[in-house]
């Protein structure tokens, strides 16, 4: 990010973390779903060049989302950025949800049913950990706009 206006707190570190690691994540799922192939047991991976393009593809374009997150915490973003950043993220939603369910035909049909009873019971276990997170979030905020009223010195 030399040359480029810093995000303020001096955030950089963490955008360049945050990037890196989610462009090899992003470039790692992606990749994998282009190793998949039927095997004996079910599916195996394959490394091939279309997944080794996949990776680099999905790489950048984790690495390239990062950045507008970045640009976006620097300084007042115009609405087409903000429309591109909107457009991106739910790109890499659809993304992430086609990684997920893609590998569900190799599930057999006969097990199909068990591994979607699974995956409810995932869905609301990780929905309420969410949700005691958000309260307990919510709840360290309240606290800290309190204290630093208290701490205010009267006017």
């Amino acid at each position: 990010m030399s040359g480029e206006a810093q995000p303020p707190g001096g955030n950089s570190g963490f955008f360049r973390i945050a990037g890196a690691g989610s462009a090899l994540a992003f470039g790692a799922m992606v990749a994998s779903l282009f190793a998949l192939d039927h095997g004996p047991s079910g599916f195996s991976f394959r490394l091939n060049a279309p997944t080794i393009i996949a990776f680099v593809v999905a790489a950048a374009a984790g690495w390239y989302y990062w950045k507008l997150v970045a640009r976006m915490a620097t300084d007042k973003a115009p609405a087409q950025r903000r429309k591109k950043f909107i457009v991106f993220s739910v790109g890499l939603v659809l993304v992430g949800a086609v990684g997920f369910f893609y590998p569900m035909k190799f599930i057999p049909p006969e097990k199909r049913k068990d591994v979607f009873i699974g995956l409810a019971l995932a869905f609301g276990v990780l929905s309420g950990v969410a949700l005691v997170m958000r309260k307990v979030i919510k709840f360290l905020d309240s606290d800290l706009k309190k204290s630093e009223q208290e701490d205010q010195p009267p006017h």
